[in-house]
């Protein structure tokens, strides 16, 4: 049984997004070590700044993990053959969605469903 081109198509997006994470994940860890700096703070607002952008960094990687959970269940769903069906309804993702949200996992109804129930 061969591929499909709506799985190469789905699997190439996937792709991308992982590139795309990588990437980001690339610079803030280039950025992160030209924010090295040495303890020795002599004014309050900069030890605020530091505890910012400390904050930020944590936020950051928190959001990228959450990415790189949903690609890593995205690429599951692709092997499983469940890509671009709705884990709440069971009805298609569609297409234009998938394009724009590779690891979509809800149809626009059921995501905005779930957003207002957090």
């Amino acid at each position: 049984m061969g591929r499909s081109p709506e799985r190469d198509d789905a699997a190439a997006r996937l792709a991308q997004l992982e590139a795309e994470l990588a990437a980001a994940a690339a610079e803030r860890d280039l950025a992160r070590g030209g924010e090295e700096r040495g303890d020795g703070h002599h004014h309050p607002a900069e030890a605020a700044t530091d505890a910012d952008l400390r904050e930020r960094e944590l936020a950051a990687q928190l959001r990228h993990r959450q990415r790189e959970e949903q690609l890593r269940r995205a690429r599951e769903a692709l092997a499983a053959g469940t890509y671009g069906v709705c884990v709440d309804c069971g009805g298609p993702i569609p297409e234009a969605r998938l394009a724009a949200v590779p690891d979509a996992v809800r149809c626009v109804g059921c995501q905005s469903s779930a957003a207002r129930r957090r």
